[in-house]
């Protein structure tokens, strides 16, 4: 608080402060009475002391208060301001971070979300009465929660519905919808029709971002239109200690499917070191126990993570293996610890009874390759090529992935490639960066990766090949055997697909046309063995998530079960982790689209196809799990921090004063009367 007007002050207390206290000093002039008691003497002896002059002052109630009424009036008159900070623009947008890692209950009770909410209303309480605001909360998606309006009750009401999610945090889509927005600002009214347009083209708008800054993006988003000199990051939180499971998976034994292997990958973010229990869970029953224990992660909490670089923390994989189960649904690990964060604490993947593998051949004819594969422990079919890119949707895939655990593509290169796990023989994948050019012959091989799954156990210094194509592929592709000139056999992924290339066939076509072998590699045993280890490889080596687990905020696209007489029901029920249930109209068609998976945890779905009923989503994302709040965020490629966009302003604080003067005079009068009448 400061005063316009200081020597008011002092002029006012010194006029009116001397002349009170010395009216106490004041000696009355008595007039003779006479009395018919000495009852009063005591009482008129007393008067006497008080109003005797130069003599020492006695404590006073009503001196007090009748000096704090004339102090306060004095400082009234000096015009005492109070000082706020408000924000100097008309047009604000307040971005409000909701993912995962703002659900981190903090040392007063709160969480991160609930502080950014807090700071947020204060934002909007401080505004000027001119100013207008909007209210965007973001996760992996962002929502509009206000458009712009004037009214601070209305938006204060807004900022209090944001709910939490489990999800993940992304700032592209927000900062898109504020330039949007921006651009085209428009009041909201409380009756529809009622909205109030500009009638000047929309100024500059602040931007206000609440977060703890762990957003996976910032660094990529440029804004356009917005002004980053006018974005002011207000971070929250200051937990550092979470233990997550940043992966799992659970693999069948290939010889013995009733046999399980689970595997979850647990990182500690925390500076200390952990010891914790995981526990493995099968359908709501423990199996195992693993203690791990963990050396701290993050030295510095205040530095952050430099683009690319993964997050700092000591990791280790929790193994349950040799698990007997032969049956279907849900596996689960649990970390038994207190920290931060609850939603990577646990993890869940869908388990499928056990059964053979499935493989497809696609060939026009090779009985060797055939042959072998019909002694290995799979369930084997076949297709020419032309039947393979002629055949209905639902003979090769369900929905977007493959119905086959591998797809063995003999010459024959295709771009018919659901999701899954494929193995090319003299044939390639139609897809992003790969090709190949003109047969290669008279080369060597003279480079392999004996350490690979695929080529275990495999003598390739024995294998003799007479041409294979010479293969380009992106810069992630893995070379697993290597020619003079290009690679012979290589890995790939994309997404959630697998591909294992193999340059060269096991037969070819000579100048004649006539199909000759073009290496002599099946007469051996190796061929059998390395047949194996592929099929083996590619049918268990699926991705971490799997395809039935999802990221939170992820669509999911479900087959709809057909009722007796082939009727689809009018509606599926999906029994949320909460113990809640969302009814999803079909309409009559073959699947439904379900799009509320925020929340961490298994998903079941009824009526459902048998194999297809149930879903897990899960965090799985270290930059969530790294919970310690990030010291700065930066936007773009220009690296420009994001500064702050306010000013003081100033509120007269002198009403106060005179209502604290009128309580003050309201309580001498008070005081007065009962030494007067008592």
């Amino acid at each position: 608080m400061t005063f316009l007007d200081p020597w008011t002050i002092a002029a006012a207390a010194g006029l009116t402060i001397p002349p009170l206290v010395a009216l106490y000093f004041l000696k009355l002039r008595r007039q003779v009475r006479l009395v018919p008691s000495t009852l009063l003497w005591k009482r008129a002896v007393e008067d006497l002391h008080v109003n005797a002059p130069f003599q020492r002052l006695r404590r006073s109630l009503l001196l007090l208060l009748q000096l704090l009424v004339l102090a306060l009036a004095a400082i009234a008159l000096g015009k005492p301001i109070w000082q706020r900070e408000q924000t100097a623009e008309s047009t604000i947008i307040l971005l409000i971070d909701q993912s995962a890692s703002m659900g981190v209950l903090e040392a007063d009770g709160k969480t991160r979300l609930d502080l950014a909410k807090q700071q947020a209303k204060t934002a909007i309480a401080n505004m000027s009465d001119e100013s207008r605001a909007m209210v965007i909360a973001f996760c992996d998606r962002a929502t509009v929660v206000s458009s712009f309006d004037q009214n601070k009750d209305a938006l204060i009401r807004k900022i209090d519905s944001i709910e939490q999610t489990q999800s993940t945090s992304t700032l592209a889509e927000a900062v898109s919808l504020a330039e949007a927005y921006a651009q085209n600002v428009i009041i909201g009214g409380d009756v529809a029709g009622s909205d109030i347009a500009p009638e000047s083209a929309a100024p500059t708008a602040a931007v206000f971002l609440f977060t703890d800054g762990r957003i996976e993006d910032s660094r990529r988003v440029t804004p356009q239109k917005l002004d980053v000199s006018k974005i002011r990051v207000t971070h929250v939180g200051t937990r550092s200690d979470n233990v997550g499971i940043t992966a799992m998976e659970a693999r069948r034994d290939y010889e013995r499917p009733e046999f399980l292997e689970v595997v979850a990958a647990v990182q500690n973010f925390s500076p200390q070191p952990v010891t914790l229990d995981a526990t493995l869970y099968i359908e709501g029953r423990s199996i195992d126990v693993q203690t791990l224990n963990l050396d701290g992660g993050r030295t510095d909490p205040s530095v952050d993570t430099a683009p690319g670089e993964p997050p700092p923390g000591s990791s280790r994989l929790a193994v349950f293996d040799h698990v007997e189960f032969e049956g279907g649904g849900i596996a689960e690990v649990v970390l038994n610890i207190d920290d931060a964060l609850s939603a990577d604490d646990r993890a869940w993947t869908v388990l499928d009874p056990p059964r053979r593998v499935k493989v497809l051949l696609v060939s026009d004819g090779n009985d060797f390759l055939q042959g072998v594969l019909s002694t290995l422990f799979i369930q084997l079919s076949t297709m020419t090529p032309a039947k393979y890119e002629s055949a209905r949707e639902e003979e090769i895939a369900d929905g977007d992935r493959s119905l086959f655990d591998v797809v063995i593509l003999d010459r024959h290169s295709t771009d018919r490639l659901p999701s899954g796990n494929y193995f090319f023989w003299g044939s390639i994948p139609k897809i992003e960066g790969v090709s190949a050019g003109p047969v290669v012959d008279n080369e060597v091989i003279f480079n392999w990766d004996d350490t690979h799954a695929v080529l275990r156990h495999i003598a390739v210094e024995t294998l003799d090949v007479a041409q294979w194509l010479r293969l380009t592929l992106p810069s992630d592709a893995v070379s697993l055997i290597d020619g003079q000139t290009s690679p012979v056999l290589a890995y790939l992924t994309r997404d959630t697909s697998q591909f294992l290339i193999s340059a060269f066939s096991l037969i070819v076509m000579d100048e004649a046309g006539a199909p000759r072998m073009n290496t002599d590699w099946v007469a051996s045993v190796d061929f059998v063995v390395f047949m194996q280890n592929a099929v083996q490889f590619l049918s268990s080596n699926i991705a971490a998530t799997g395809a039935r687990s999802v990221a939170p905020g992820e669509p999911v696209t479900l087959p709809v079960a057909a009722e007796k007489g082939g009727a689809k029901p009018p509606t599926v029920d999906i029994l949320r982790p909460d113990a809640t249930t969302d009814s999803v109209p079909t309409a009559g068609a073959q699947t439904v689209h379900y799009a509320r998976t925020r929340t961490v945890g298994p998903y079941r779905v009824s009526p459902g196809v048998p194999g297809q009923d149930v879903f897990a989503v899960n965090l799985f994302n270290p930059t969530e799990s790294d919970v310690a709040p990030a010291p700065s965020v930066v936007f773009g490629g220009e690296g420009l921090e994001a500064k702050a966009s306010t000013l003081q302003t100033s509120k007269p604080a002198w009403p106060y004063f005179l209502l604290a003067i009128l309580a003050l005079l309201i309580l001498e009068w008070i005081v007065y009367n009962r030494r007067v009448f008592v």
